[in-house]
């Protein structure tokens, strides 16, 4: 009997939210998704079925400035281009409160979360990157900080977006770990964000991971998602990935078509080529943010012993994560020959919830850090 531990695999996708679709960065404005066209009820609908698809509660970064009905966010001139004379440039209420249905009635397949008010940093008009950092990790005026986000949180509110979101996406990238109380991730916990993926690289760390690609700070989990192979503002981009880093991080103009009638052709390619993928890498589809660093953490942290007929997998680093950060789930990929029975101890074997975990081995979280695989001919 041979034993492994499969890698996860989760999708994201930055930049949701925008209704307005074109590139303004030449003229001061958001980068926003690069898209010729604005952002209509048929691209929500593409975020949750891409989801649906797959089986995943998908991550989808929001930037919700252009929500703002009643000009609510004059009172945060750094947040627009448009500083104390803000005006969304979309304000078609009806439009807006469709696509909130589509998020709600979409959220077992779709997670909001945050990623910015604007995006960008305007100081006295002009932009800059990005929202809560600065290019090199630097964290902005922490009451500035704050204001951001509970302006999020109030323009999220009023659409009943979300019920508190768990997860923070940096925008650009840019984002700093090591500062403690100081530091971005005490001000993301007081909002309930328990989740930050990001690029290490891309951050300001002064101090080091506890463990390679995945960190904590004042009870936060942070986890390498590895850089996007699709260029940004690429739209309907043609299905690639290599299937090398537990998150694929797109970005909301990939999976969208110029013709939004089109939508689905793009979702269905990049979901069947995502299905065929985790098959032939026998990686394991995870179904939330939680699951994905729980099976990333057993694939690179989990110790294998093998001694006659049992193996023994030690699981320590379960007791270092913060609490409730982890999934009650495992994934492990088994050979068992032929004539074997398999009986396993400190934990128990959990039902598949759909084609791709029934290649795997599922269980529960052990109850005493380790689990034992025996075989045997009969027991």
């Amino acid at each position: 009997m041979t034993l492994s531990i499969p890698m996860p695999l989760l999708v994201s996708i930055d930049d949701a939210g925008w209704w307005m679709g074109q590139d303004g960065s030449a003229v001061n404005q958001p980068f926003r998704t690069g898209m010729p066209r604005a952002h209509c009820l048929e691209d929500y609908t593409a975020l949750v079925a891409l989801g649906r698809s797959l089986d995943m509660k998908i991550p989808a970064g929001f930037v919700l400035c252009e929500w703002d009905q009643t000009q609510l966010l004059r009172e945060v001139p750094s947040a627009t281009w448009m500083a104390e004379q803000w005006k969304s440039p979309f304000t078609d209420l009806e439009t807006k409160e469709k696509a909130a249905q589509i998020i709600q009635s979409g959220s077992d397949h779709l997670e909001l979360a945050v990623h910015g008010v604007g995006h960008e940093f305007w100081d006295q008009g002009r932009m800059s990157r990005s929202e809560f950092h600065d290019t090199k990790g630097k964290i902005r005026s922490r009451d500035l900080v704050k204001k951001h986000l509970e302006y999020f949180f109030r323009l999220m509110d009023s659409f009943g977006l979300a019920q508190a979101p768990r997860i923070f996406i940096p925008p650009a990238l840019h984002h700093g770990f090591g500062n403690g109380a100081k530091g971005f991730q005490a001000i993301a916990r007081s909002f309930g964000i328990q989740y930050i993926p990001l690029v290490f690289s891309r951050a300001d760390c002064s101090i080091a991971l506890q463990f390679i690609g995945l960190g904590w700070e004042e009870g936060v989990l942070l986890m390498e998602r590895g850089r996007s192979q699709t260029k940004w503002n690429q739209v309907a981009a043609p299905p690639k990935f290599t299937f090398n880093s537990p998150i694929l991080a797109l970005h909301w103009a990939n999976i969208l078509h110029p013709n939004p009638d089109k939508n689905m052709d793009v979702i269905h390619a990049w979901s069947d080529f995502l299905k065929k993928g985790v098959k032939e890498n026998q990686v394991v589809l995870s179904r939330d943010i939680s699951a994905c660093l729980t099976q990333y953490l057993n694939a690179t942290q989990s110790r294998i012993h093998v001694k006659g007929n049992k193996i023994v997998v030690f699981l320590d680093w379960i007791d270092k994560l913060p609490a409730k950060a982890l999934a009650d789930t495992l994934f492990f990929s088994l050979d068992l020959p032929k004539g074997l029975a398999l009986r396993l101890s400190g934990t128990e074997i959990k039902r598949p919830r759909n084609q791709n975990e029934a290649g795997f081995i599922k269980t529960g979280m052990p109850k005493a850090g380790k689990i034992v695989f025996e075989y045997s001919q009969s027991f």
